[in-house]
């Protein structure tokens, strides 16, 4: 082992002592730092894929509207959509706001609608079980099945009955017709782990949509299922230009571009705040470091005397700096691993699950481990501690031996 390599590893390691207590504040901090950054990445991460994921699954991959009003021709349409290649799905959907009375409460839900003829929806409500309670195969002309929350928040459950008001019914009033409300039962609860939808949507058979928005065989909305791995984008474009769709058509990407964009924006200005953290720590360290190199100043220079290179000198100090950053990242790494195992308890205790729901629409916390995340983190950790034992290095290698034997 090298002369200068054992030297700095005694300093940070001294004998009779695990560990220097400049070393262990060193590497904490840098660890925290770490936990920082990588924690929030992944749970920023987390929180991009499963909004996606749950956006995907209740909106479709590609919603084709008709700039507003309703699609007459559905059946040709659909009938040509269901022939492309990469076209899984293929649903026809009318949706829209109603107002929903229970036990002379009010409340003013998204209706939206699902074939119980075909039994064909674009949207995985029976492959990721979202229905509880119940069946979708219960669902019928006289039945409805509630988000969740929205049932929850109104007292609502499973066999109670709902009126159901629709916005066409104020042109029976305009002609002095006395509107009747539909009475639907309700035959299931709507769940999806995600609030937006489980306190806001509610379904119904979509020949009930279409009496009560006054639709005939017309529908609001054309919304395809695609593969796994499809471009959503690409068909999109495909669908505008090469088949000529002379529709509205946007994708879940589209849709909720906004929402994403905020998403990732708070990814990058919580990672920019959190590099601070680090650099605090790596400031910590110089200090530590400089404040030995003037400690030392008369053991420098013997050293000096005996032989060593300025180099060698140098390296010593910079080599402490590349052994905290380096232990202090593989802390870091694991304390984000054990604060993210139990970050409900956690969540709990500090932010409360309701904020976490109002704000986020998560029951949970979601995570998701990205190895370039980690990659990052500890690779800005350890060139800001290899870096903070640059000055002191410097100052360490300049010192002429002479004058450093002389110093008390």
């Amino acid at each position: 082992m090298p002369w200068w390599l054992y030297i700095a590893l005694k300093q940070l390691f001294p004998s009779g002592k695990i560990i220097s207590f400049f070393a262990a504040v060193s590497i904490l901090g840098v660890a925290l730092g770490v936990l920082g950054l990588f924690g929030t990445q992944s749970v920023m991460n987390g929180f991009h894929e499963r909004i996606g994921e749950k956006l995907r699954d209740t909106t479709g991959d590609v919603l084709i509207r008709n700039f507003g009003q309703p699609i007459y021709d559905c059946e040709k349409l659909c009938s040509r959509l269901e022939k492309l290649p990469g076209v899984k799905a293929v649903e026809r959907v009318a949706s829209g706001p109603v107002m929903m009375v229970c036990n002379n409460v009010p409340v003013f839900p998204m209706l939206r609608s699902y074939d119980t003829v075909k039994n064909e929806s674009a949207l995985p409500f029976e492959q990721k079980n979202y229905i509880k309670m119940g069946k979708l195969d219960d669902l019928d002309d006289d039945g409805i099945i509630l988000g969740s929350r929205l049932a929850a928040q109104n007292g609502i459950s499973v066999g109670d009955t709902v009126e159901i008001f629709s916005p066409t019914m104020l042109d029976k009033l305009k002609k002095d017709e006395v509107p009747m409300p539909a009475s639907l039962k309700v035959v299931g609860l709507l769940n999806t782990d995600y609030s937006e939808v489980d306190g806001n949507v509610a379904l119904v058979s979509l020949r009930r949509m279409r009496d009560l928005y006054g639709l005939g065989e017309a529908v609001h909305a054309i919304v395809l299922r695609l593969g796994a791995n499809a471009d959503c984008e690409d068909f999109a474009q495909k669908l505008r230009y090469k088949e000529a769709i002379p529709y509205r058509i946007t994708t879940w990407l589209t849709a909720n571009e906004g929402f994403l964009r905020v998403i990732k924006m708070e990814k990058v200005m919580m990672s920019l705040i959190i590099f601070l953290i680090i650099i605090v720590a790596s400031f910590s360290i110089c200090i530590s470091l400089y404040t030995s190199v003037l400690r030392k100043t008369r053991e420098i220079g013997l050293v000096g005397a005996m032989g060593a290179r300025a180099w060698q000198i140098a390296l010593t100090y910079c080599f402490q700096g590349f052994v905290i950053g380096l232990l202090g990242s593989a802390a870091g790494l694991a304390l984000t691993w054990l604060v993210l195992t139990f970050r409900e308890s956690l969540v709990k205790v500090i932010v409360g699950q309701e904020a976490l729901i109002e704000f986020y629409h998560f029951a949970s916390l979601p995570v998701k481990y990205d190895p370039s995340d980690a990659l990052r983190a500890c690779v800005f950790a350890v060139f800001l501690c290899t870096l903070a034992g640059v000055f002191p290095a410097v100052r360490a290698a300049r010192l002429k031996i002479s004058e450093a034997m002389r110093n008390e």
